[in-house]
């Protein structure tokens, strides 16, 4: 079945290639306002998805239609908790954040969390190769709580401390029903939706809200408790290239031990 799936990315991906069959194209009898040509070149700072839990138009609140640079925040933006999981991330986010942890020590000769930061990798399997290439011992090194298929956790964890969590694979925070940031807290998050009360309900004093960002604003944020500054940010990710960690396309056709 496997063997199968690969067959067809392949053949789709050399349609896309070739032009035989393009990734994307618009129907024959399309009229268009007007063509608007975007240079990524030109965009030099990460966004963040703002549920906007208080705009005075309803319709807009909980939406994705919210999309702004982190220097709208003027670095005031407090964050409570900061989660890096579910389907959105990959090996790649677990190895930015490793070489992170340690720019930032570099940089301040210690790395401290005024928010608690959530862990959750993809699989076991990644995990494993973390193992083996040395960055889950760096994210070991930084973390006050690790997973332990031997002894796990009888309930959900519904309270928590300024560290970061390495937790077992899996949703976590993104499903809602496994672990939840504390009622009214602002997360930043590499989830997938803003759903109301999924990551974070609200309290008597304050609506909780979920804002999505990328692996590198939300372990900055984390560690500083609030939105970045851009330069903060730079030099946060400095010697990282963001878009050169990927998962292996080699990886698809070798063997591999599975978990469930």
């Amino acid at each position: 079945m496997l063997k199968g799936l690969i067959s067809i990315a392949e053949r789709r991906i050399s349609e896309i290639k070739t032009g035989k069959k393009p990734a994307l194209v618009p129907d024959t009898n399309a009229k268009y306002f007007a063509e608007l040509i975007v240079d990524l070149d030109q965009i030099d700072e990460p966004m963040i998805a703002d549920p906007d839990v208080d705009n005075e138009d309803i319709s807009k609140r909980y939406t994705h239609d919210t999309i702004r640079p982190i220097s709208h925040y003027n670095a005031k933006k407090k964050v409570d908790l900061g989660f890096v999981g579910s389907c959105m991330v990959h090996k790649g986010d677990m190895k930015i954040i490793a070489q992170m942890l340690k720019n930032i020590e570099k940089e301040s000769g210690t790395v401290k969390f005024k928010a608690p930061l959530v862990i959750a990798p993809p699989t076991y399997n990644i995990i494993d190769e973390l193992k083996s290439e040395g960055d889950w011992a760096v994210l070991q090194k930084y973390s006050g709580f690790e997973f332990d298929d031997s002894s796990p956790k009888d309930s959900a964890r519904i309270e928590y401390e300024n560290i970061l969590y390495l937790e077992r694979p899996g949703c976590n925070l993104c499903m809602g029903n496994q672990e939840k940031a504390a009622k009214g807290d602002t997360v930043l998050a590499t989830s997938t939706r803003l759903f109301q009360g999924r990551v974070v309900e609200d309290s008597e004093e304050k609506k909780g809200e979920s804002l999505l960002a990328s692996t590198p604003v939300v372990v900055l944020s984390a560690i500083l408790g609030r939105t970045p500054t851009i330069d903060e940010y730079k030099s946060a990710v400095k010697g990282i290239d963001l878009t050169k960690f990927s998962p292996p396309r080699e990886k698809l056709t070798s063997s591999a031990s599975v978990h469930f």
